[in-house]
């Protein structure tokens, strides 16, 4: 009776912790989310043991109703919270160093299947993911529109997930060079300064403005 205690024990323990571990991510996140959308936006984080069963080809969403109002609140798959939560919880972030070698006054400084992609991609995704899905909660549909939202969102959002302000500039403009590789209806050539999708055309910078802060909303 006692091994069969430990055995029922442990597999309780274990869903209990990846629980916990869950809704500290979410807390970590929602601020970041809310502030971006500028309106109080819940975080909700996919379970390990969900995410062995999903099949749906997302990194997040948001639902909204027959009426199209977007919930106040959004999902992210566990690998996106996975990685956000480790990002979040380190002081440094080596895969992100190659960013700050590339030469970004050329016209592709950032390409898939490079080295520095396969590095730095799967956190630059993840904080992209992060600021896309909180301007749906604003109501924004158009992927692409979203997508470039989220480009100007990213900076901010990366340093206050806690990286210092020059990295976090950096994992903007990565996903600004790869927003027009992106097919599906997420890229577009209009996402630059001066556009109509630009939240602050009154000034020259692009994606990232300075001091950082949340872009505000469209």
């Amino acid at each position: 009776m006692r091994a069969l205690a430990v055995v029922v024990t442990v597999p309780v323990a274990l869903v209990a912790w990846q629980w916990w571990d869950d809704r500290g991510t979410e807390r970590t996140l929602a601020p970041v989310a809310s502030a971006v959308a500028g309106r109080p936006v819940a975080v909700d984080c996919q379970s390990v043991w969900a995410s062995l069963v999903d099949a749906l080809p997302r990194h997040g969403e948001v639902r909204f109703s027959a009426d199209g109002v977007p919930e106040p609140r959004l999902f992210l798959t566990h690998p996106t919270c996975d990685r956000l939560q480790a990002f979040a919880s380190s002081r440094s972030h080596d895969e992100l160093r190659c960013l700050s070698t590339l030469d970004w006054g050329s016209d592709r400084p950032l390409l898939p299947g490079t080295p520095c992609y396969e590095e730095a991609s799967s956190t630059v995704y993840a904080l992209l993911t992060l600021a896309h899905e909180a301007y749906h909660v604003v109501g924004v549909t158009n992927e692409a529109a979203t997508n470039c939202y989220a480009i100007q969102a990213m900076a901010y959002a990366a340093a206050a997930l806690g990286a210092p302000p020059p990295e976090a500039v950096l994992v903007a403009q990565a996903m600004n060079a790869l927003e027009p590789l992106q097919g599906g209806g997420y890229g577009t050539t209009q996402c630059v300064a001066g556009s109509e999708l630009d939240l602050h055309p009154e000034t020259p910078t692009f994606p990232t403005e300075q001091p950082l802060a949340p872009p505000g909303p469209p």
